[in-house]
């Protein structure tokens, strides 16, 4: 199985308001893992605005979901979403982290899914979860023999990149994987870009990665 961190790099405002706003498709995905998190500008949202999916729907899904504790799957939706409940990482308990990868990872083999983007961990707010990370790192890597997958894209905040690889190297060492380690990936870094301006002077400006800019498509 390939491992790509997909190093995903966050504006100003972003950062500063707790909001993701931009989130950059990855062509040819059999499915998305994401926190059940629906309300508000959450990773959950920005993936739907990307993909058009209707928020009713995830609110919904969301909440059965987190009140379940248990791993929720939409198949109407394309690529897959596979819904995940939320977590509190590093800030307390860890309410069976341990189980909900090992959840994940068995609806991933039944689904026959080869390509995954796993978003998780692309948006952090505070420190490094490094318990929770390591869980699942243990996990993934100790059930590679039994995974379905081809190909894991795991989107990381660049912010945290450093304690990313250093905690993949302790944990892989534990398992005859291949030296070189994961792939990187920079993922196209979003900003406001100017579209129009109006008859008073004023400019409009739309939240796009560099794609959509070089292609045209933002007019």
């Amino acid at each position: 199985m390939r491992l790509i961190f997909c190093v995903r790099e966050h504006t100003f405002d972003e950062i500063q308001m707790g909001h993701l706003l931009g989130f950059p498709a990855i062509l040819g995905l059999d499915a998305i893992s994401a926190t059940a998190n629906a309300r508000g500008f959450t990773p959950l949202t920005a993936i739907a605005r990307t993909y058009g999916w209707q928020r009713e729907q995830l609110e919904a899904a969301s909440a059965q979901c987190n009140h379940r504790q248990e791993v929720a799957v939409i198949k109407a939706l394309s690529p897959t979403l596979l819904l995940v409940p939320r977590t509190h990482g590093d800030e307390g308990r860890l309410p069976n982290v341990d189980i909900l990868i090992a959840d994940l990872l068995a609806a991933v083999s039944h689904l026959k899914v080869r390509s995954l983007h796993f978003t998780h961990f692309g948006f952090v707010q505070g420190r490094f979860p490094e318990m929770e990370v390591r869980t699942i790192l243990e996990t993934l890597l100790g059930s590679l023999h039994q995974s379905s997958l081809d190909v894991l894209y795991w989107d990381i905040d660049r912010r945290v990149l450093n304690d990313m690889i250093k905690l993949y190297s302790r944990v892989s060492s534990r398992y005859q994987l291949k030296p070189t380690g994961p792939e990187i990936d920079m993922a196209p870094q979003f900003t406001w870009h100017p579209v129009a301006t109006t008859p008073d002077g004023h400019s409009l400006h739309v939240f796009a990665d560099a794609r959509e800019t070089a292609t045209g498509s933002l007019h």
